[in-house]
């Protein structure tokens, strides 16, 4: 007699998403009560992936399966491949399978952006078009921030997400930010970028090169201060504004932030700044005089940038006695030669 088996067991009764529940516990007590939720998870695999339904080690050809089923108009019999095909066939599918692998295994190599080893600074390309047709073929996409957020919930415990700050813009005036959150990165990467579209700003610059007056403003904590700078001064700025200025279309400008240091204010009271600008040309038409300007090449001669469009006002302005002037300190040390270097008073060592 022969040995008595078994024809069938958990294995052959389940089915293949059973059988991957209790591989991945993804059910029972212990997954309810939240246990093991901060352990690496196991993937699913596709163990049918490269797999052809019909093919085995002994190389039959099933019509219909791993052959065509009709062949110059007769239905196909079954058959055997030779032992050379057969080897072939399995040579080709082993070489196929390593190159998925290292595809898998392969990093892309992507632009470099501030450092080596950050994603501040990179470039993700130009938003997705828009559902109505409209492109953005012209603009660019910079990230500013990339950053792991955790959020404590009942069932699934300490969840974790990407928060990704972006900008947009294309140089010529127009441009915007937006935050994009997922649990993916890349998800977070396409959710900002194509956020950031809807939500631009148009800046205006003057001679589009630089800004046109300076500027000093507070948002929360970050204090920024811009200057307006000659033609061919460059950006001289922290790296996040060099950044944007880029975006805008601004190639002149000092900035300098202190304070907090806080990536998304501190975009916020850029453009908040940015946007608020007054031009000569709104000044002019509120004071109903001329805007005139002085540059070194020009000498003492004035340079009438801009009129008003109304009557113009016949009397000067009045001036006030006490000019209502907000000072920086480190500024008039400086203009007036009483700023020393910090090393001056440091007394050294007799060698």
């Amino acid at each position: 007699m022969g040995q008595q088996y078994r024809p069938y067991s958990f294995f052959t009764k389940l089915t293949a998403d059973e059988l991957w529940k209790g591989a991945l516990a993804e059910t029972g007590a212990g997954a309810r009560k939240g246990r093991g939720k901060r352990t690496k998870k196991k993937k699913r695999k596709d163990l049918n992936r490269g797999q052809i339904i019909g093919e085995g080690h002994s190389g039959f050809l099933w019509p219909g399966l791993n052959v065509p089923l009709m062949r110059d108009g007769a239905v196909q019999t079954i058959a055997q491949r030779s032992k050379e095909e057969q080897e072939k066939v399995k040579a080709d599918m082993i070489q196929q399978r390593d190159e998925w692998d290292r595809r898998r295994k392969m990093k892309i190599k992507r632009e470099r952006g501030w450092s080596g080893n950050t994603w501040g600074g990179v470039s993700l390309g130009p938003p997705d078009p828009g559902p109505n047709g409209e492109t953005y073929d012209d603009f660019d996409t910079r990230i500013l921030e990339v950053r792991n957020v955790f959020n404590m919930t009942a069932k699934e415990g300490r969840k974790r997400s990407v928060r990704v700050l972006v900008a947009v813009g294309n140089g010529k005036g127009a441009a915007g930010f937006a935050i994009g959150k997922a649990t993916e990165r890349m998800d977070a990467f396409r959710k900002a970028k194509n956020k950031a579209a809807h939500y631009l700003h148009f800046i205006e610059r003057y001679e589009d090169h630089t800004i046109f007056h300076d500027i000093s403003l507070t948002f929360k904590r970050t204090h920024i201060k811009m200057k307006k700078q000659p033609r061919g001064y460059g950006l001289r700025c922290h790296r996040a504004i060099i950044t944007i200025c880029h975006l805008i279309g601004i190639r002149d400008m000092y900035a300098k932030v202190s304070g907090s240091l806080n990536m998304l204010n501190l975009t916020r009271g850029l453009f908040h700044g940015l946007a608020h600008q007054e031009t000569h040309q709104q000044l002019a038409d509120k004071k109903s005089l001329h805007v005139v300007e002085f540059r070194e090449e020009c000498g003492p001669l004035p340079i009438v940038a801009a009129s008003p469009r109304g009557a113009l006002r016949k009397e000067p302005e009045l001036e006030d006695d006490v000019p209502n002037i907000r000072l920086d300190w480190e500024e008039v040390k400086a203009t007036q030669g009483m700023k020393r270097s910090v090393w001056s008073g440091l007394k050294r060592a007799a060698t």
